[in-house]
């Protein structure tokens, strides 16, 4: 039973969380994405926040710009089994969440690849 503001995408591991503020919105997992800390981007990505990229695995990396790069997105709080998004105030979120999932679902399907070396 999902809990109230809180959306299962099917066959995604990706729950979203409806927050009371219209503007923001969470993306659950059940993998870890990032390390055990917390991170914030704001669009434009300065060269002094970008310094905290090389920080995170590398599928969080891309996730994060792949995110920015999404019209309408204002700001991302990663979390290490959590994305937390604000969007622009005129933007709509039926564009940005499908978008958001689709480099979610992919970023978690390149994580289970496993590099077998012969």
């Amino acid at each position: 039973m999902a809990m109230a503001g809180v959306r299962i995408i099917d066959d995604t591991k990706v729950e979203i969380y409806n927050h009371p503020n219209p503007e923001i919105k969470s993306f659950l997992t059940t993998v870890e994405l990032s390390a055990h800390r917390v991170e914030i981007f704001k669009k434009p990505l300065d060269k002094n926040r970008e310094g905290s990229l090389d920080q995170l695995p590398l599928i969080a990396t891309q996730i994060v710009k792949d995110i920015m790069a999404t019209p309408g997105v204002r700001e991302i709080i990663i979390k290490p089994k959590e994305i937390l998004m604000k969007k622009e105030t005129s933007s709509s979120w039926e564009g940005i969440e499908k978008r958001v999932i689709e480099i979610i679902t992919s970023a978690l399907r390149r994580k289970q690849i496993k590099v077998v070396q012969s």
